[in-house]
């Protein structure tokens, strides 16, 4: 190509380009707030929180209001608890409620303020996860220390379960007691760990690294051992703590975090995510979790 041909092609292409570019002052109908129940219960615990708060669209000249008044209900197996007002953080209210939680206990929240429309959700409580053993393994890279954790756990029969994998660690000096020392969340390494590497509905070579959550899809009725590590520095004359968390996920709490891991993929051109939600009328998550635990010394 000559270097006229190649200036001509520049001009045309620079031409084309400019030409369709324009800006755009959007301007839609405006969607009406809805209010947004938030709460993800640890059925481990006896307190809970709820968030309530409003939407806004993104492309409107709305601003964010309190709720004061949703005239909450919470229902569990269909028999009402108390749920008081607790405190506020910008536009969003914060209540509180009291109740300890069984597998299979069904759990409702509603509410309805003007000028919202009523809104409700549903969720029930997962049976808790079963974590046979824990192996620990120690390697070194570089100027870190890892600690693999074979972790064996046992799926339940005739259902589908959801899990999420939780490690928590601390480092116990020799002036110190264990107790006196406060539990870390370590990221969880899940790159040698199958389960993470071809999951269903993910785009393209997305994984769940993000939650580590995964279904047992691929062992369902079975035992399966987990292989996953966390990275320690190297220290002289101190004892290393881990405490090894599964926790089994309502079907409705695996759909959210599953959504958000998969909207959040950093791939701009891939297909959008709705994050899910199971509050009809409105917005948010009403999600349940149970776990179980084991803490070794290594």
């Amino acid at each position: 190509m000559t270097n006229t041909t190649t200036i001509t092609f520049i001009l045309i292409a620079s031409l084309l380009f400019s030409a369709c570019e324009s800006d755009v002052n959007y301007k839609g109908n405006d969607f009406p707030p809805k209010m947004v129940l938030n709460t993800i219960i640890d059925c481990n615990q006896d307190s809970h929180s709820l968030k309530v708060s409003e939407s806004v669209f993104a492309f409107s000249q709305q601003k964010s209001k309190p709720v004061d008044d949703p005239n909450l209900s919470l229902l569990i197996n269909g028999l009402p608890i108390k749920v008081k007002y607790n405190h506020n953080k910008d536009k969003d209210n914060y209540y509180a409620f009291d109740a300890t939680l069984k597998p299979d206990d069904v759990i409702t929240i509603s509410g309805n303020s003007q000028p919202h429309d009523y809104v409700e959700g549903k969720d029930i409580v997962p049976k808790p996860p079963q974590v046979i053993s824990v192996t620990p393994e120690w390697f070194k890279k570089e100027a870190f220390s890892y600690l693999r954790t074979k972790i064996k756990i046992k799926d339940r029969s005739n259902q589908r379960d959801y899990y999420r994998i939780v490690i928590h660690t601390k480092t116990v000096f020799r002036e110190n007691k264990p107790d006196d020392i406060d539990w870390n969340n370590s990221e969880v390494l899940l790159d040698q760990e199958p389960l993470f590497k071809e999951v269903t509905g993910t785009l393209g070579d997305t994984n769940t690294s993000m939650f580590a959550i995964f279904s047992d899809e691929l062992f369902q009725d079975k035992e399966y051992t987990l292989n996953v590590y966390v990275k320690f520095d190297n220290f002289i004359d101190a004892d290393q703590y881990v405490k090894i968390e599964i926790h089994s996920l309502s079907e409705n709490l695996y759909k959210y975090l599953r959504s958000v891991e998969l909207a959040s993929n950093g791939d701009n051109f891939s297909e959008p995510v709705k994050i899910f939600s199971n509050i009809k009328g409105g917005y948010g998550i009403l999600g349940t979790f149970t776990i179980d635990e084991k803490v070794i010394e290594v």
